[in-house]
């Protein structure tokens, strides 16, 4: 007998795609990261990317924009960037990686200038920094485990 699948509330995958999408665009970038990879990450079959999203470029804004408002919304904190949270500050990197993109700058600038507005330079700078820091040191724990995955796809 098939086990049948919970019916998961409305906007579940969505969410669970934006999550998924943070990890995988932060790990990635945008061009690095495919859509199936998201949906295997969220558990969510490869068509509700689709039905959520109508193209990968706006499921990656998504996940900026949500990024940058968990950002600016952020109380002030003693710790500075280190209360960031790890996916939200990798996205944001890859953000200004691929705003130069013709394809996604348009889209994406206003998202890095309002960032850009309400965290100060030096802030910013210790964001991106962080990131970089935690992009390097990652690399080589998700490279294997990345080409296994291809591997298996």
């Amino acid at each position: 007998m098939t086990e049948r699948r919970i019916r998961r509330r409305p906007g579940e995958n969505r969410e669970r795609l934006q999550e998924a999408g943070l990890i995988e665009f932060g790990l990635f970038g945008f061009h690095g990261t495919s859509t199936g990879r998201i949906a295997a990450r969220a558990s969510v079959p490869q068509p509700h990317v689709y039905a959520n999203f109508r193209t990968k470029q706006e499921l990656f804004l998504a996940c900026v924009s949500r990024a940058v408002v968990s950002i600016v919304e952020l109380e002030p904190d003693p710790r500075g960037v280190q209360a960031i949270p790890i996916g939200a500050v990798r996205v944001v990197y890859q953000a200004y990686a691929t705003a130069q993109d013709p394809a996604l700058a348009s889209d994406l600038s206003p998202l890095l200038r309002e960032l850009e507005q309400h965290v100060e330079p030096a802030a910013l700078g210790n964001l991106l920094v962080r990131a970089a820091g935690a992009l390097r040191s990652e690399a080589g724990e998700h490279s294997s485990e990345r080409v296994a995955t291809q591997l298996e796809l």
